[in-house]
């Protein structure tokens, strides 16, 4: 808890500063597609490991999605965006079901611990509109490698859970993209806003446990 505080924080104090100097006028999507460029066949791969360890520290997927909106066209941006969902979620999946099963348990929320006879006997059906509903939740992929879901209801369940959602996001992203002058104050507000917003839910369940 403390350290993913002190993450947050020094987050937000690094895009404040970065705003101050002028940095944010370099984030265009001319700017970083030259960049990806740059890095040939390896930008996609690189792009699919970020992925997952930015699951893995809970960075929102949605806004790698949208990051891989930017760097490349929408087909290249969804099958990046899809892959690497699929292995931040996969990885995620058997780092808890392996290794932190019983920590992760004690967490279940009671809506979950309530449906895990359903996980267990109608999994595919229920990761499905779990997906669909809660996207790319990295607390989601920890609390169904916990639960009695099968490995093969898991991972069918997210492919097909995950796609209409990636298509989606990474098409609105592409477009906010295209009328980036316009876009570009709406959306650094709202990146602030969110860091804001989750800098201080973990300040208050910080105070409520202590």
């Amino acid at each position: 808890m403390k350290a993913r505080l002190l993450l947050a924080g020094a987050l937000a104090a690094a895009l404040a500063a970065g705003w101050a100097m002028g940095l944010h006028t370099q984030l265009t999507p001319d700017g970083v597609r030259a960049l990806v460029e740059r890095a040939g066949w390896l930008g996609p791969l690189a792009f699919i490991a970020l992925f997952a360890a930015a699951e893995l520290v809970q960075v929102p997927g949605a806004l790698l999605v949208l990051g891989a909106a930017a760097l490349w066209p929408p087909p290249l941006a969804i099958a990046t965006s899809y892959a690497g969902a699929l292995v931040a979620a996969t990885t995620l999946f058997w780092l808890s079901r392996l290794l932190f099963a019983g920590a992760v348990r004690e967490r279940l929320p009671p809506w979950l611990a309530r449906h895990e006879a359903r996980l267990e006997t109608h999994g595919l059906t229920t990761v499905i509109l779990l997906r669909l509903v809660l996207f790319l939740a990295p607390w989601m992929h920890w609390l169904l490698g916990a639960s009695r879901v099968s490995f093969r209801d898991f991972f069918a369940g997210t492919a097909l859970g995950l796609l209409p959602g990636i298509v989606a996001l990474t098409l609105v992203g592409r477009r906010a993209i295209d009328d980036w002058d316009r876009v570009q104050p709406w959306a650094l507000g709202a990146l602030a806003l969110f860091l804001a917003l989750e800098l201080a839910r973990r300040l208050r369940a910080r105070t409520s446990q202590g």
